[in-house]
């Protein structure tokens, strides 16, 4: 279950529309069932139907799974017309840096609904898909573990847990799976 704050109201179609300083987040006994469900395959994926409401942003979030601005098992953030992955890992800092973005001169994120996949596993690392294709972008920390994840982080859609991450936009669907 999740618990919406601010300015988030319901879109038809089972979805939300996030504005400023809106998030939708998940209790941290709630989130530790991802923990679970993720460590016990070590690699996962999620998929996100999303619609920008803004295209010149910095540091926006649209799901993460974390502790606040500086620690984080995962996000899929946006900067400007780029998607942003960051990922807790053993080849990583605690806030999943170095991170792993859509070329800027692609400028693969659009204000229209899109459908973008994150992807890790410890051989392939991250990779991210928009619209069915991917990114061709190669993982800065390609491989490594996320035995280092923190099961008392919580998800949070349209936001940081902070709130300080705000991102404006429709959110249609997210889904997390045990797979990459």
């Amino acid at each position: 279950d999740l618990t919406i704050t601010g300015n988030v109201l319901w879109a038809g179609g089972w979805g939300i529309n996030v504005g400023a300083g809106g998030k939708a987040q998940a209790s941290t006994s709630g989130s530790s069932k991802l923990f679970n469900m993720i460590q016990a395959t070590g690699e996962f994926s999620v998929e996100a139907w999303v619609a920008p409401a803004l295209v010149a942003v910095d540091k926006s979030y649209m799901v993460s799974y974390s502790g606040g601005d500086v620690t984080r098992n995962f996000t899929l953030g946006q900067t400007n017309q780029d998607y942003d992955f960051m990922l807790r890992s053993s080849n990583s800092d605690l806030n999943g840096m170095a991170q792993l973005k859509t070329p800027d001169t692609a400028m693969l994120l659009q204000a229209s609904l899109q459908h973008v996949v994150l992807t890790y596993d410890p051989i392939n690392g991250r990779q991210i898909y928009v619209n069915g294709v991917s990114a061709g972008v190669p993982d800065p920390q390609q491989g490594g573990t996320i035995s280092n994840w923190d099961n008392t982080f919580a998800l949070v859609l349209g936001n940081e847990v902070s709130g300080d991450r705000s991102w404006q936009g429709l959110i249609k669907f997210v889904a997390i799976h045990n797979r990459a």
